[in-house]
């Protein structure tokens, strides 16, 4: 009987050394719930698709963060932009995806994470099928297109003006005629994001292409409240961004979603 007694125990011993160890690797790396605010509404960047499912670059980044980074989990919430800072300063959001770029009042505020997913840049647009048009070269008497009150048609101005007035501007109050006229060669290009109109030139298959020349651009990141919580989770998305990057998987996510690679 006394043999058996110490068996017991030590079986018993044995039991609950093993659930100490496995206690201590949990937590030594658990799984974090991060809640995200973003639009939802916002293609191609956040939105719901046609089989309801939620889907965006936004959101595939950090689904692929999740993938790199087994303790990162993300709970997507969506509201509109005015109400997304208001979210996050309240707490019901821990961060915020949906395209913001960094500014000073941001900055002031804000956390924003060092490690910049994404790159909203200006750039030319032109026929697919002209191939008098391949740089800023060609554009010397050319006719470019721009929308009323938009900040590249800004940007068109101020590089036409730097660049000897080469184009002709011509000013149309909406985007989808603008690229109609570019289509059937009443202007000849129009400047613009990339991201922000692939989709119509998907859904309506236009025939244009994009120059590779960057007039302008700025880096994207993700944004935070500022508190130590928040530097904790801005370490481990970094780190996980800089594998996406090196894997090259962000690449492909960015040509997947845009047809190039906006990712850096």
């Amino acid at each position: 009987m006394r043999f058996i007694h110490i068996f017991l125990i030590s079986i018993s011993l044995f039991i609950i050394g093993c659930g100490g160890e496995n206690s201590k690797e949990n937590t030594q790396t658990p799984q974090v719930t991060i809640k995200v605010g973003s639009e939802g509404a916002y293609k191609p960047f956040s939105y719901v698709d046609k089989d309801g499912k939620i889907t965006g670059y936004d959101v595939e980044v950090l689904r692929l963060l999740q993938e790199i980074d087994s303790t990162l989990s993300f709970d997507f919430n969506y509201a509109p932009w005015n109400s997304l800072f208001l979210g996050l300063d309240s707490a019901r959001f821990d961060m915020l995806a949906n395209q913001i770029i960094k500014t000073k009042e941001r900055e002031e505020r804000y956390l924003l994470n060092n490690n910049s997913y994404f790159v909203s840049t200006s750039q030319f647009i032109t026929r697919s099928n002209d191939n008098t048009i391949n740089s800023t070269n060609d554009f010397k008497g050319k006719i470019a297109g721009g929308v009323v009150g938009s900040a590249h048609t800004k940007i068109l101005e101020d590089w036409n003006n730097k660049n000897g007035k080469i184009l002709e501007i011509r000013y149309y109050k909406d985007l989808s005629p603008l690229l109609q006229d570019l289509v059937n060669k009443r202007i000849d290009v129009h400047l613009n994001d990339p991201a922000s109109i692939i989709d119509i030139v998907r859904e309506q298959n236009l025939a244009l292409k994009i120059l590779d020349e960057r007039i302008s651009q700025s880096n994207v990141y993700f944004i935070f409240r500022k508190e130590d919580k928040s530097k904790e989770l801005i370490d481990k998305i970094d780190t996980a961004l800089q594998k996406a990057k090196d894997s090259g998987k962000l690449s492909e996510l960015s040509i997947r979603f845009f047809g190039i690679d906006q990712s850096k």
